[in-house]
């Protein structure tokens, strides 16, 4: 019978346009699938790097408070945050969605013990109010900085990543802790 098929033309074109239609429905059923993991690929990369971004911006700008010039040139807290997006701004609109936090103590332990999570640092969404501090602290003070940014889910699904909003979104932080140099005392960042 098959050899049957493949001698008469008519029936072999036939079969011929049945098979490329199966490939049809083959694909439909398994595209939606396919665009859907290489999307959750790409957005994931994408905040990846968005975080890497914030994290090498943050360490960055801390360096003006590690070494003194943040309390020398009188850095306040907005100007702090210009440093942290003039570097971040490659990837996110940093002005308004940014959340700059930093605090000193004399001592790791009792920095560690006042330092909050990062997740409560920036906007609350309905819950407790977010911390906010700047404090650049004096000489050979311990400091934190830790810098904040809400990341937007755009492929559906990706929800089950979320860390905040009800887990629509995605609290990206970038942080930084270390002791302050031995500057010249008598000057503040506030």
């Amino acid at each position: 019978m098959l050899k049957r098929l493949m001698r008469n033309p008519v029936t072999r074109t036939s079969f011929v346009a049945d098979d490329e239609a199966a490939t049809a429905v083959e694909f439909a059923m398994v595209a939606p699938v396919f665009f859907l993991v290489l999307g959750g690929i790409i957005e994931t990369g994408l905040m990846l790097f968005t975080e890497y971004v914030l994290q090498s911006s943050v360490q960055e700008a801390a360096r003006q408070v590690r070494t003194g010039q943040a309390q020398s040139g009188s850095l306040n807290a907005a100007a702090f945050k210009e440093q942290v997006c003039d570097l971040a701004s490659v990837v996110i609109d940093c002005s308004s969605d940014v959340t700059v936090y930093v605090r000193s103590e004399t001592s790791f332990a009792t920095l560690q013990s006042q330092v909050p999570s990062f997740l409560s640092v920036g906007a609350s969404y309905g819950g407790s109010p977010s911390v906010t501090s700047y404090d650049c602290g004096a000489p050979s003070e311990a400091v934190a900085v830790i810098a904040t940014y809400d990341w937007d889910f755009v492929v559906p699904g990706m929800s089950a990543f979320g860390n905040i909003d009800s887990d629509n979104k995605r609290r990206l932080a970038g942080f930084a802790m270390f002791r302050n140099e031995p500057f010249p005392a008598g000057t503040n960042c506030s």
